[in-house]
């Protein structure tokens, strides 16, 4: 069921991407800034990190937007989650070229879902990879801030810290929250209990 218009959604996501990470004013060399370098390139691995979550949550939107599978709730949950994993990308790209670093070769050639994965066995499948996807940024953010305060870059753990770390678990619990919800109203209810999940979660974006 990979839809034909995702591969087009991803390129433009690219698009966008390196638009925005290419027009820094002046190239300054990273060393002006007192990078060090291993802390760079964690850093680079993990925007990358967040890149592909955010065509992961792409791939979940489009899975339970389609007509076979019909969860509007969650398709609306995944495409905004995807805007947000794709936003947290562009503040590090932006931090990358305040710090002085403006090489494009950071941005991946293409873009595709986390373990090629475009179709899940139901609602409760995709949120349990959705977790775990969510758990794997916290411990990369957490290394990174741990790497970098013992390499004595105290500017960006101090970043990574007070701009991402609290929206990070914050994301991360509530992940979790909804996976357990919608295992226990399947418990209750075997059969509609996927829909009624699913019919709650748009009602309580639409409040």
């Amino acid at each position: 069921m990979k839809l034909n218009f995702f591969s087009a959604t991803a390129s433009a996501l690219l698009v966008v991407l390196i638009t925005q990470s290419a027009y820094a004013s002046e190239k300054v060399s990273a060393q002006d800034y007192a990078y060090n370098v291993t802390c760079l390139n964690h850093l680079r691995s993990h925007i990358k990190r967040e890149l592909q979550a955010s065509v992961t949550y792409l791939a979940m939107a489009a899975w339970a937007n389609h007509y076979a599978v019909q969860r509007p709730g969650l398709a609306d949950f995944f495409f905004d989650s995807a805007s947000e994993e794709r936003e947290h990308g562009l503040k590090l790209l932006g931090y990358l070229r305040m710090r002085g670093h403006n090489e494009l070769d950071i941005l991946p050639s293409s873009l595709e879902p986390l373990n090629g994965k475009y179709e899940w066995e139901n609602s409760l499948s995709a949120l349990r990879q959705a977790l775990k996807m969510e758990k794997d940024v916290t411990e990369s953010i957490k290394k990174i801030i741990d790497y970098c305060a013992d390499a004595e870059d105290h500017q960006l753990a101090d970043y990574l810290t007070g701009d991402f770390m609290e929206e990070q678990l914050k994301g991360q619990r509530n992940i979790a929250g909804l996976a357990n919800t919608l295992q226990g109203v399947l418990r209750k209810q075997p059969r509609l209990g996927e829909w009624i999940f699913d019919n709650n979660l748009s009602k309580s974006k639409a409040v």
